[in-house]
């Protein structure tokens, strides 16, 4: 028998991750209707940076911090929003970097290996988790009491 904590706790993180899927592709299309694109380096990857897995903002710190230089002349360092650098990228790397032309903080980056796709894992995430929320729900409610 499942109980209604299960049924809520499937239901927040499909939706949390619905949302999240949603959030990075809107990025992505900004980015990209407004972007320029230049070659940066990887600055930093998570295989030498430390990583503290007590700290909730984990994933975050393995995503590789790019060097780029705008159009302008503008130097940019900053961290990635998604990838593991330390399986893809390493420390001093060329990548294509694609950043805002009204706001260069705001970039993406293309490698090889196309990691912008794992947005749609998130996607993937959501729709079973409500799926499951869906089903616990129904065993719960169509159980004897």
């Amino acid at each position: 028998m499942s109980d209604p904590i299960q049924i809520i706790v499937f239901l927040i993180l499909g939706v949390a991750a619905i949302f999240a899927f949603f959030k990075f592709l809107e990025k992505r299309k900004r980015v990209i209707e407004n972007g320029i694109e230049v070659t940066g380096i990887v600055f930093e990857s998570s295989k030498n940076a430390p990583v503290d897995y007590t700290n909730s903002t984990n994933f975050k710190s393995s995503c590789p911090t790019i060097r780029f230089v705008t159009k302008e002349g503008l130097w940019i360092t900053g961290q990635a929003d998604y990838g593991n650098s330390g399986f893809f990228l390493k420390q001093g790397q060329e990548v294509t970097v694609i950043y805002n032309a009204h706001n260069p903080k705001e970039f993406i980056y293309k490698t090889s290996t196309d990691l912008s796709k794992l947005g749609y894992l998130l996607l993937i995430i959501g729709i079973a988790s409500i799926s499951i929320a869906l089903w616990f729900a129904y065993k719960y409610l169509t159980s004897e009491n």
